[in-house]
């Protein structure tokens, strides 16, 4: 079953990245700067800073919690690509968000769905975080938007998935992934050290019964699923 969706309506694909930073003295803005390099090229070219502001912060000037983009294959004015800076504890567990947002002629969540797996895919391959939540959203919807970043201290899984959810492999035992292996989604497979499990093809479906079974038989305590927010308020 999928959502329907109005083809006026303005939506966004973005992805939670948890990492810890590589090295004591590694500075936030560092981070972040890291992250864009890591985006890499989509469909064959790279990415443009968007304004001066970013243009200067990605040559070398200053600090900034947030970098735009654009994309030549996306150029309408209001296309966008974020990469911005979330909370950063005295631990250098920190986190970055990847934002996609396109004002393109069809379906603008397709496209924008499929730049964000891309690009995610990128980021943990650069970044190695942790754990990573990506998801899609309606922009005058309300409520949270990402799944919890909480992991279980047994399984070292987090207590809610999403549309599409990675784990490092820091901590996953045999047993963990051939449970995770079996789990009835779109994809549940290995990714670099760790594992992604993508509980739909796209944002807008929703994931089988049996799947969401399987998802709370996981761990000793259910664990749950997070939907995409894709109604509008």
């Amino acid at each position: 079953m999928e959502r329907m969706m109005a083809m006026d309506d303005s939506y966004a694909a973005g992805s939670q990245l948890v990492l810890q930073m590589e090295a004591s003295d590694e500075t936030e803005s560092t981070v972040l700067r890291r992250a864009v390099t890591a985006l890499g090229q989509f469909a064959g070219e790279g990415f443009e800073p968007k304004g001066a502001r970013s243009t200067r912060f990605l040559n070398g000037e200053g600090a900034a919690m947030r970098v735009a983009l654009t994309h030549p294959a996306h150029s309408a004015l209001n296309s966008w690509v974020h990469v911005s800076l979330g909370d950063f504890e005295p631990d250098g567990v920190g986190t970055i968000f990847l934002t996609v947002h396109l004002d393109e002629p069809g379906d603008v969540l397709k496209q924008e769905w499929e730049m964000a797996v891309a690009l995610t895919s990128q980021l943990v391959a650069g970044l190695s975080p942790s754990l990573v939540h990506l998801t899609a959203w309606h922009l005058d919807g309300y409520g949270e938007i990402y799944p919890s970043t909480r992991l279980r201290p047994g399984s070292h899984l987090p207590e809610e998935f999403g549309p599409w959810t990675y784990v490092s492999g820091n901590g996953l035992t045999d047993q963990v992934r051939i449970r995770l292996a079996t789990l009835p989604a779109y994809a549940s497979q290995a990714l670099g050290d760790g594992w992604l499990v993508r509980a739909v093809e796209n944002p807008g479906a929703e994931p089988t019964e049996q799947f969401r079974d399987a998802l709370k038989a996981l761990d000793t305590e259910p664990i749950t699923y997070r939907a995409a927010r894709l109604a509008a308020a």
